[in-house]
């Protein structure tokens, strides 16, 4: 024991540090184990369980974080964020605040005014992580002014921020997961390049079919209240490389 001490102490660790691993890694071993049991017993809607911790970015009526909550019955491990102020939201999408209540009814947090690709350093989501981290269809914004290549730099900086920002709060074993259009412009954006930047991996691409989730709706970003087009799309997950982040819970 005597061997030992003196080789924790010529390593510059304390005794009190490798009892604290120990009991952290017992703690993420425990915790992996129960949610399990949980996610076994939840209810499912295609890709999401009502046991998941969901943190949802970028959303624009809240009618998809609104319809897995009234699947689930409840949501109580779900925050949903918009990058769009409540003013905003209440001004320019028609079922916004609708959406907003059935949320907040069922036990979600609502934010507003949240930035995606600096959502890491939030004063309140900073340091908390999550099963599913969730961007549909991120867009930068209309650049009809810039070149096809101007262009994709901006959507590609915005989906590789969020990427860098949601890596630190997704947990061990969960996904994030960016649903996206696949044709012409839209795959140049080369997500899976994006991802592989920030030794992230992809578990999977998945054909989207907006019935899956009852009643979203694809709104155009930026004010409008019209639904855009959303095929053909997949929904792109991305897990951590093992090794890129030491990281159990908050």
């Amino acid at each position: 024991m005597e061997i030992l001490k003196s080789l924790l102490r010529s390593l510059g660790i304390k005794e009190e540090e490798e009892e604290e691993e120990r009991s952290r890694e017992l703690y993420c071993h425990v915790r992996e184990k129960v949610m399990k049991c949980l996610v076994a017993e939840g209810k499912w809607i295609k890709h999401y369980n009502s046991y998941h911790r969901i943190l949802l970015v970028g959303e624009g009526d809240f009618s998809f974080s609104a319809g897995l909550a009234m699947a689930f019955g409840s949501a109580f491990f779900m925050i949903a964020t918009s990058l769009d102020s409540r003013d905003f939201l209440k001004k320019n999408y028609k079922h916004a605040m609708s959406n907003i209540e059935k949320l907040r009814s069922r036990g979600c947090i609502v934010m507003h005014e949240i930035d995606a690709t600096k959502i890491s350093n939030h004063h309140f989501l900073g340091g908390k992580t999550f099963d599913r981290v969730i961007f549909n269809f991120p867009f930068a914004g209309f650049f009809k002014e810039l070149s096809r290549e101007a262009q994709l730099i901006k959507h590609r900086r915005l989906v590789s921020l969020f990427l860098k920002n949601a890596k630190e709060m997704v947990s061990e074993n969960g996904e994030i997961h960016i649903s996206h259009k696949t044709n012409s412009f839209h795959r140049e954006w080369n997500l899976e390049s994006l991802a592989s930047s920030h030794r992230l991996k992809l578990i999977e691409a998945v054909e989207l079919n907006q019935y899956d989730y009852p009643g979203y709706n694809t709104k155009c970003g930026f004010g409008g209240n019209n639904n855009f087009n959303c095929y053909p799309s997949q929904t792109y997950k991305f897990g951590l490389i093992k090794g890129s982040s030491s990281a159990c819970e908050s």
